[in-house]
């Protein structure tokens, strides 16, 4: 869920020159952390697509972070010294992860080391620890993250020659003296590795506010940081987002901003809000110069929108408003279903829906299911309540998108909606006006829009559990066109990977969520359909944290279950696809999958 901040607003300082449009930068590495100084905290993936943050390893004493180019002559000894020192001290107390400067897609050339290799894409990373060359390790002790050590692995390289025998051992003397609370003899040595390239030669030395920095705000985060957004402060103006940019350039190490979580090796997607590696770079750089104006119109004073759009798709054709529900100020609430008639006279096909709570903050979900009349429950498709799918839903960060062209779902005369819909108390009382608007087709659409879900309602995660593995899969009923996947679990879900098992032998990885977050629910629109033959076999393998480390689990020392409330867990994977549309009498039919029955169900909550 998404949390109001208060927004404290500060004089600034320091501004650039007036009358300077641009901004000339300086070496990126003018600045490295200085032996004793906290090292700032990062995020990367590794050569096989796993989320590594480096404050995940507050458990050890000592973490080395060693800078690694495949290409430089010392290459593989440094990673073959690297794990001869990882088998030495273990992974209780140590944790040794190589980073390796690329510049491109997520790509590695080490995706044969049994080593983490994280990749810093677009030498970020190495910018902020102010790394210049390959085959330098910096020790960080964990105690105060503060740099103890940086320098070479040994004495074995020296310039443009190498020593017969290793005499000195300075990684390896200083990860002992970390680890026993000594002062470290030689605690820094200049670097004989490769020099990295910055990209320097190739990308302008200059970047201008106006014409490169506001845009990259505007493309990727004004839909959220505007006046009555779900952003916790507004872009309205230079002088805000220079009040923000530690934050910003904090969010950007860390991978939390933009919310986009998927691994961009994986699969290609629409609306993404990922950076481009241009984008990222620019925005340090501009960040770490200190974030100067320039002359010129700012284009978020002058462009930045007054707030969201009530309906962005529109005004609906038709627009339900839920009785208003009361929220108070304390308490967990029961979740609330509520009833209400659909007024079309005549068998309707919905091209769109748009799900919209007046309360944003206050509301954790909604869900809605239509009920068809009683001589046609044959044609129901088995929501089971949003286990197995469901016909409309506002979860947080959740885009409001149409159905594919030319497809839509059905909604039959004389049917209801059912609202299902879960509120947090935030500590005074308030209330929820929610709206649900249906946009109509006149003709019906000659696709329907259907889910098939993967969804495993036995999961067990042990207590304490770090790295618990589950997984869950569905068979494709019929031939579609795969349009978008809706990954879900609660807290304790940290990652999950989607792949098809085709029924020509082949596989695909369609999807994966190295870094999955609870209070981002993001549906994956794919950027084109993808076929899906009948038989197609898709598995979701999710990993659950039900560990202490994890600051959201509710309580580590439980054994976790299936269940609907957000204390429980969930793995279901919803996909979205497109097929031509059946004869009246079958429309919106389904294969039949579990129906969730226990807590919470429609026949316990009373309704008609």
């Amino acid at each position: 869920m998404i949390n109001r901040f208060i927004v404290y607003l500060f004089i600034v300082l320091a501004s650039a020159a007036s009358g300077a449009g641009f901004w000339h930068f300086s070496h990126p590495n003018g600045r490295p952390v200085a032996l004793g100084r906290a090292v700032p905290d990062f995020a990367l993936l590794d050569q096989s697509g796993k989320f590594h943050q480096l404050s995940d390893y507050r458990d050890r004493k000592a973490i080395v972070l060693y800078s690694h180019d495949p290409d430089c002559p010392s290459g593989k000894q440094g990673m073959a010294a690297l794990e001869s020192l990882r088998q030495q001290f273990g992974p209780d107390s140590t944790a040794i992860l190589a980073i390796e400067h690329t510049t491109g897609k997520s790509e590695s050339k080490s995706a044969r080391s049994d080593l983490p290799v994280l990749l810093d894409d677009g030498q970020l990373v190495a910018e902020s620890l102010g790394i210049v060359r390959s085959g330098e390790a910096l020790v960080v002790d964990s105690s105060n993250w503060t740099l103890r050590y940086r320098g070479p692995i040994d004495d074995r390289n020296d310039y443009e020659s190498e020593n017969p025998q290793i005499s000195k051992y300075y990684l390896e003397d200083a990860i002992n003296a970390v680890l026993n609370g000594n002062t470290i003899e030689i605690a820094e040595r200049a670097g004989i590795g490769c020099p990295i390239d910055f990209g320097t030669s190739n990308d302008s030395d200059s970047i201008s506010y106006r014409d490169s920095i506001a845009p990259i705000f505007q493309q990727r985060c004004l839909s959220c940081h505007q006046k009555g957004g779900i952003g916790p402060w507004a872009m309205d103006g230079h002088a805000m987002v220079k009040a923000w940019t530690a934050r910003i350039r904090e969010v950007i190490l860390l991978k939390q901003m933009p919310p986009w979580h998927a691994d961009p090796a994986v699969g290609e997607f629409a609306h993404s809000l990922a950076l481009e590696t241009r984008e990222k770079k620019a925005l340090i750089r501009w960040i770490d110069a200190g974030a100067p104006r320039g002359e010129g119109q700012d284009p978020l004073q002058s462009e930045t929108p007054a707030g969201p759009a009530a309906w962005p798709l529109g005004e609906p054709d038709i627009v339900l408003k839920v009785p208003t529900f009361e929220i108070p100020a304390k308490g967990i609430l029961a979740w609330q279903y509520i009833k209400l008639p659909v007024p079309v006279g005549k068998d309707t096909w919905v091209r769109a829906v748009h799900m919209k709570p007046s309360n944003r903050e206050a509301t954790h979900h909604v869900f809605a299911f239509i009920e068809y009349p009683k001589e046609r429950k044959q044609e129901e498709p088995k929501w089971a309540e949003g286990a197995n799918g469901f016909f409309a839903a506002y979860v947080p960060g959740a885009p409001v998108l149409p159905f594919p062209d030319d497809s839509g779902r059905l909604l039959p005369k004389d049917s209801k909606i059912i609202f299902q819909r879960h509120y947090l108390t935030l500590g005074y009382p308030t209330e929820d006006n929610l709206e649900l608007g249906l946009y109509l087709y006149e003709d019906p659409p000659s696709m329907e829009y259907k889910m098939a879900t993967a969804i495993n309602l036995g999961i067990r995660i042990p207590p304490r559990a770090a790295a618990h593995r589950e997984s869950a899969t569905v068979v494709f009923p019929e031939n579609g066109n795969l349009q978008a996947i809706y990954p879900h679990m609660h807290y304790r879900g940290s990652s999950i990977r989607l792949s098809a098992a085709y029924p020509d032998g082949r596989e695909e990885a369609l999807l994966s969520v190295p870094d999955y977050h609870f209070q981002w629910q993001t549906s994956y629109q794919l950027a084109d359909p993808k076929p899906m033959p009948a038989g197609t076999r898709i598995r979701a393998d999710a990993e659950f944290d039900n560990s202490a480390k994890n600051p959201l689990n509710p309580d580590p020392d439980r054994e976790v279950r299936w269940g609907q409330l957000s204390e429980n867990e969930m793995l279901v994977a919803y996909l979205m696809y497109t097929t031509p549309r059946k004869p009246p009498n079958l429309a919106g039919t389904t294969t039949r999958q579990p129906v969730l029955a226990g807590r919470g169900s429609l026949q316990e909550a009373g309704i008609e």
